[in-house]
């Protein structure tokens, strides 16, 4: 094929397709004037972003700390294809509409996030990690083979910067309104040429954005706060050559008041004016201890160029959450008593060849194994009304007592094989073949007790109602990868794959009934796409497109106590099209991106649901959950020089259209469509190892949901929201 016509061919459908990585993490190359190249480790082992025939995103360590991006969700303000929703303490991420709602003791993610190759099923865990990051890759699209666990829907990636051989380290400090305080610090010591440290820290903190009209025992509430910080310590060490060892030790503590809610009656949606001040009954708070050990050895020096990788690691959390859960009926201001102390295992053994052989192949084992002790319930904080102290029928009150009360014990265990080879047909052509088995099972004892006088109504009769949890689930599944790639010219690659995706089950958490077991999710998943440099490095283009056969998608539902608890079940299948397109130019010293994302997503016919109130619902050609049919991030930013420095303003924004939290498609769980815009200015002096960024985020203070249900348990809907308008500065150093 000619060359120039290829090239052609490959800009064509990159205007149809997926991004290779966000716009703004494309960085200038100080020599050429033009893009320069970032290294990943998407196919587990180093390639540049351009020459990856994977869609993903991936985004500097120093980009997210100059656009304050600390957590998951303010990752998701600067990503088209991420939406991640907040869920009283925990969080699920969705990547091209496929996310797992269940954020259970017994659920998994979809898009699993892994933090040095290290997974962490509980959401309430990912909070405290993104800092001294190296970058964040964001994969799209199922990873069955090398990066299996469940990543049906994609992988988030956080990999930490590591010790190196050279000493130095930096400080940021930041503040901002709602008496924000940020500070950042690192220090990196060479002790030798074989031996390295690190150590490195995080604490944010600022006020709560929410000011709740609700008084507790003559103390007003506040909610949305944050005070999070986390320390690392890492060594690195080269006893012998063809011998690298590393481990880290990392230490996690949250102690806030946390996300809070709107409330209004089932089935109406509030008006949420400003979203700032709203009525609250019961405190709220968080609290999370957590530690972390990670380690991995690399030995390369085996016969035939073969390299084998040990990794591992160990977590052990502690997490309490309150929540607000009284409602319209019972007589009693109550909260949701969260409490779960997982401990988690991750093995990994991987023999691979030289990267650059003809035939390149990786085979590996992967060992997943989490126990966890749950000590949850609905809890009657202080009773109000007729029932209240001093009230005529005080006697029959029920305060400091659990209406519902869970107490289990789970133990979820996943191994796998896996392996894929590589054959470079020749210079351009690249065919790669891959498969994994993955054996999943998840084991739970303990009981649910209901006591109907604190649950029901006050005058039920003192009925205590104790059913078992007991549930007990094997499954194991094939997961396939097939594609080819071309690279057509040096700065021009084309490909196209099939993979498969699973997900495993488990059982529901019903309150008054047995454990009901749910089936796993399985994906089919075709994709065609480009990657593409133009004009001297100074254009990038990278686009896909996909579809999606999705079974056996896994749904949350709150129903009352009585009528069976909040659980998980099998919707049935549904269709997920789409495409999305990324574009950075450099042009008459602009920098311009953009990153674009449609999706049509679809449940099947013949869908039949029963909801929260008990009631057969047609869900036939519904859209999915978390998936919006169109999203737009954009950004433009111009150095601008002088004698002292350079100061560089940047503009970005996001748009979404509309979508649903759940697959009912009700209106009064809609997320509306929305745009919001951030504004900085960046300044370096010409000489000397600091520099200062003045920011707003959500300048238009913007009203976005982050979560709404319809919460049958409490009897009421809620409603979380994305930050406000928020300013501060920053200034770091480097020494």
């Amino acid at each position: 094929m000619n060359r120039g016509l290829a090239a052609a061919l490959c800009a064509s459908v990159s205007f149809f397709a997926v991004p290779a990585y966000a716009a703004d993490q494309a960085p200038e190359s100080p020599k050429t004037g033009g893009l320069s190249e970032i290294v990943v480790t998407a196919s587990r082992v180093e390639t540049t972003s351009q020459k990856t025939p994977i869609a993903l995103t991936v985004y500097s360590g120093a980009d997210l700390a100059a656009k304050g991006v600390s957590n998951m969700q303010a990752l998701s303000s600067i990503d088209a294809s991420l939406n991640i929703t907040t869920s009283t303490g925990a969080a699920y991420v969705a990547v091209r509409g496929i996310a797992s709602t269940d954020v259970t003791e017994t659920g998994d993610p979809s898009v699993p996030i892994a933090r040095d190759g290290f997974y962490t099923n509980r959401s309430f865990n990912i909070q405290s990690s993104m800092y001294d990051v190296a970058r964040v890759e964001v994969l799209k699209g199922p990873q069955g083979t090398l990066n299996g666990r469940n990543s049906t829907g994609g992988l988030v990636s956080i990999i930490t910067n590591r010790p190196n051989a050279k000493t130095g380290g930096y400080v940021i400090l930041g503040t901002g309104n709602y008496n924000a305080f940020d500070a950042d610090a690192g220090v990196n010591l060479a002790v030798s040429d074989r031996f390295q440290v690190r150590a490195s820290g995080t604490y944010h903190s600022h006020d709560g954005y929410r000011n709740l009209t609700g008084i507790y025992n003559g103390t007003a509430l506040r909610g949305d706060d944050q005070k999070v910080g986390s320390g690392r310590f890492q060594a690195a060490w080269k006893p012998v050559d063809g011998l690298k060892l590393w481990a880290s030790y990392q230490h996690d503590e949250i102690d806030n008041v946390g996300d809070v809610t709107m409330d209004s009656a089932i089935g109406v949606r509030p008006d949420f004016g400003n979203a700032k001040s709203f009525a609250n009954t019961a405190p709220s708070s968080t609290k999370l201890t957590g530690d972390r050990v990670r380690w991995e050895a690399v030995y390369d020096a085996l016969p035939a160029g073969l390299s084998l990788i040990y990794s591992g690691g160990y977590d052990k959390s502690s997490f309490r959450r309150r929540t607000d859960a009284t409602g319209p009926i019972y007589p009693a201001v109550r909260q949701f008593i969260q409490g779960e102390d997982p401990t988690t295992w991750n093995h990994e053994v991987r023999l691979s060849n030289n990267a650059n052989s003809r035939v390149f192949f990786q085979l590996g084992w992967f060992n997943f194994k989490e126990t966890n002790l749950i000590n949850s319930g609905l809890y009657n904080v202080q009773m109000t009304g007729l029932f209240a102290p001093g009230g005529p029928l005080s006697a029959l009150g029920q305060p400091g007592v659990y209406g519902i009360k869970f107490d289990y014990n789970i133990a979820t265990k996943s191994n796998a094989v896996f392996g894929q080879v590589a054959y470079r047909v020749n210079d351009q052509v690249k065919i790669t073949l891959g498969a994994r088995n993955t054996w999943d099972s998840k084991f739970r004892t303990g009981n649910a007790v209901l006591f109907l006088p604190a649950l029901g109504s006050p005058f039920a009769p003192g009925l205590t109602l104790t059913t078992p949890g007991n549930g007990n689930m094997s499954t194991s599944q094939p997961t396939y990868h097939i594609g080819v790639d071309y690279q057509v010219t040096p700065t021009s690659l084309l490909y196209a794959k099939f993979d498969t995706g699973y997900k495993a089950g488990g059982f529901n958490s019903n309150g008054s009934a047995a454990s009901v077991a749910y089936a796993p999710e399985k994906l089919s998943a075709w994709e065609i796409g480009s990657k593409n440099r133009f004009f001297g490095n100074k254009l990038q283009v990278n686009a896909a497109a996909f579809y999606f056969d999705y079974r056996g998608y896994q749904a949350s539902r709150s129903t009352d106590a009585l009528s069976g608890g909040s659980g998980i079940f099998n919707v049935g299948s549904a269709k997920i099209m789409g495409a999305e397109l990324q574009t950075v130019a450099l042009v008459n010293g602009f920098r311009l991106d953009s990153n674009i994302a449609l999706l049509h997503t679809e449940f099947g016919k013949g869908i039949t649901v029963l909801d929260g109130a008990g009631n057969n619902r047609d869900i036939s050609g519904h859209r999915l959950p978390n998936a919006p049919d169109f999203v737009a991030t954009f950004g433009v930013e111009r150095p601008i020089e002088a004698s002292f420095g350079t100061f560089t303003p940047r503009i970005d924004g996001k748009y979404s259209a509309a979508f649903y939290y759940d697959v009912f498609n009700d209106s009064d769980t809609r997320s509306g469509s929305y745009v919001t815009g951030n504004a900085s200015i960046n300044f370096k002096p010409a000489k000397g190892n600091w520099q200062i960024d003045a920011f707003i985020r959500n300048f238009t203070d913007k009203v976005v949901l982050a979560y709404g249900a319809r919460n049958y348990v409490a009897g009421k809907n809620t409603y979380q929201f994305q930050p406000p308008r928020t300013f501060g500065v920053r200034a770091s150093l480097k020494f």
